[in-house]
């Protein structure tokens, strides 16, 4: 199973040859952000985190550099760096483009899934109620992420592989920060890929199409939720719902 704090780790170094220290400081990083170890807005000193992973700088500078490609850290014109910061805007877009994109993936993928992939994909849940008993919420967010997780390694498209990656991991950040974690919500959310899980069994490209669209709706409604209530932001900050149907009245 993959690391759980890094969920869509993209596979590499399959040749058996080993991450560069960039490479290991970039992973390291990364789940550091993610899991809001490093605070959305907190300034890093390559230095000092250097020296919490006993790596130089200079493959500190690259991987900081590759999480900057990311958007996860941000260098500013006086030559500081910072943990990016999440607000509503950047919520929007994020969803915006995780809606497009994995609409895409779960079309590639159902056109080329075999048998067994739709049953792996199937039973990625099966540990729910076990996780339920142990009251690991963490571990329930986690079989969310290997579900989609295993989409977008096999959508067939490398390019929509990595672009996917990337938002998973931004997806993750929001979660940490706006997460009550509420343990039957968590279980809750896993429950609600079953009606993804039976489109793929009929083999329904329209109704799996549907399923996703209203999976990230729901999604993107509760992030938003939770963000707006833990954060206090102007009213003029708050977004159009970019899932609102076309003319619907945006005042209901």
């Amino acid at each position: 199973m993959s690391d759980p704090s890094d969920p869509f780790r993209v596979p590499q170094f399959e040749d058996g040859s080993r991450e560069t220290q960039a490479t290991q400081a970039y992973h390291a990083i990364r789940r550091m952000i993610l899991r809001c170890e490093l605070q959305p807005g907190a300034t890093i000193s390559d230095k000092s985190i250097g020296a919490k992973l006993d790596f130089g700088r200079t493959p500190i500078r690259e991987a900081l550099l590759r999480l900057a490609s990311e958007r996860l850290v941000l260098f500013q014109h006086n030559q500081s760096i910072v943990v990016a910061p999440v607000g509503l805007d950047e919520i929007n877009d994020i969803y915006t483009l995780r809606l497009h994109l994995e609409r895409l993936a779960w079309r590639l993928w159902l056109e080329e899934a075999g048998d067994k992939q739709v049953e792996r994909l199937a039973s990625v849940f099966d540990d729910v109620p076990k996780l339920l008993r142990a009251g690991d919420v963490e571990g329930l967010l986690h079989l969310d992420f290997l579900f989609h997780a295993q989409i977008y390694r096999e959508c067939g498209n490398p390019f929509l592989t990595q672009s996917l990656y990337n938002l998973s991991g931004v997806t993750y950040r929001m979660w940490h920060i706006t997460s009550t974690r509420d343990l039957q919500a968590q279980a809750e959310t896993a429950r609600s890929h079953q009606p993804i899980i039976e489109a793929v069994y009929a083999r329904d490209a329209a109704r799996l199409d549907r399923e996703i669209e209203s999976h990230i709706s729901h999604a993107y409604d509760q992030i938003m939720q939770r963000f707006l209530h833990n954060t206090v932001g102007r009213i003029g900050d708050i977004p159009i719902n970019i899932f609102q149907k076309e003319g619907q009245d945006e005042t209901q």
